[in-house]
């Protein structure tokens, strides 16, 4: 890591935050926030955005593990817990709400380095997997729709499956938009006419007959 992070520490323990601060900075991390509490933290890491947080996972108000779900879900960033203790259960929650990696007070220096540096790259290790499979997710709804596109025109013109995809690219290229907007500028033109072709039809009264 050839830069420091930009930390914010979350702890209720004077003693322990000045310790855990002062090994922040040796590293070469930037302390960009303090907090004793949970709200604190949440309302921190919205404010400063933060590289990382290192975090008690026992504090007054909101404990960690809460503060850390909260912090997940409006302003994502990698968490390292603190605990005085291992407890299965805490550590379990600390996971479940996104802590990716934890260590036990005192932490030594070599320690926390390397929780913080495993914490950071998992995390946008993760954040790059998330973005490839919506890229993923798009891309396959986009082939639907092109899909559906062209069997529109394959009814409409008697055309192949192979002069109908051409026919969209070339329309797409003369219109310079991507192929899935044309896609569904032609799906929706589809649903007009469909729509105006029922409103036109005469309704029929019970039995199938015409209403005179």
């Amino acid at each position: 890591m050839n830069q420091g992070l930009r930390v914010v520490l979350a702890e209720d323990e004077p003693a322990v935050a000045a310790a855990v601060g002062e090994q922040l900075r040796a590293l070469g991390h930037h302390l960009v926030g303090e907090a004793e509490t949970g709200e604190e933290a949440v309302r921190l890491a919205a404010e400063q955005r933060p590289d990382v947080i290192v975090m008690d996972i026992r504090m007054p108000d909101c404990d960690g593990i809460e503060a850390a779900r909260r912090i997940a879900e409006s302003c994502p960033a990698p968490v390292v817990f603190l605990t005085g203790h291992f407890d299965e259960e805490l550590v379990a929650g600390a996971v479940a709400s996104g802590g990716l990696a934890y260590l036990l007070k005192p932490a030594a220096s070599a320690q926390l380095r390397a929780a913080l540096e495993l914490a950071h790259t998992r995390f946008h290790e993760m954040k790059d997997m998330k973005e490839h499979i919506a890229r993923l997710n798009r891309a396959l709804e986009a082939r639907k729709l092109v899909a559906r596109a062209k069997g529109i025109l394959m009814q409409r013109y008697e055309l192949t499956e192979h002069e109908a995809h051409r026919r969209m690219q070339q329309e797409a290229s003369r219109s310079n938009v991507k192929l899935a907007e044309l896609a569904n500028s032609i799906l929706a033109a589809e649903a007009v006419v469909a729509q105006s072709s029922g409103a036109g039809k005469p309704a029929r009264a019970a039995g199938g007959k015409e209403a005179s």
